[in-house]
């Protein structure tokens, strides 16, 4: 599945328009365009997500910080973070950050990235089970033509 926006043509990088605490997390579907993508996890860790990865303008030796929460994985840019982009630009995710998910070399993963922000989070697909379920058992029964 790719990402629903093309990046625009390349720019130099843009710092994110501003740090959004974790607790806002929240706001991000009504302030913010978000861009989604479904990607495969390789042993490494790593997510060749390239749209994302241009949208954020993430390139390589980028700082970013990884947090973790009981149900994502949250990566952003920071200046002073303990991870950087690689040489060839993805998402990396380290494995102090997969193990608490379960989420394993060859596990595909739903990647929700803010560019604004200079945010992604990555969830395990059992989470966009769970999101579905929670969507249809809200909303309210269809009735079925007779």
């Amino acid at each position: 599945m790719a990402s629903l926006a093309l990046p625009p043509a390349r720019q130099a990088p843009a710092p994110p328009a501003s740090p959004l605490p974790l607790a806002g997390l929240h706001q991000l579907p009504r302030d913010a365009s978000i861009l989604y993508d479904i990607g495969r996890v390789d042993s490494s860790g790593r997510l060749p997500s390239n749209g994302i990865v241009n949208a954020l303008r993430w390139h390589h030796g980028s700082n970013l910080d990884v947090t973790l929460t009981s149900r994502s994985i949250v990566i952003r840019a920071a200046p002073d973070g303990p991870f950087s982009v690689p040489r060839r630009p993805c998402i990396i995710i380290p494995a102090h950050a997969r193990r608490p998910h379960g989420i394993k070399p060859g596990d595909q993963v739903l990647i929700a990235a803010a560019p604004d922000y200079g945010l992604v989070l990555v969830y395990p697909l059992s989470a966009l089970d769970e999101m579905i379920s929670c969507y249809h058992s809200a909303q309210p029964e269809a009735e079925t033509p007779r």
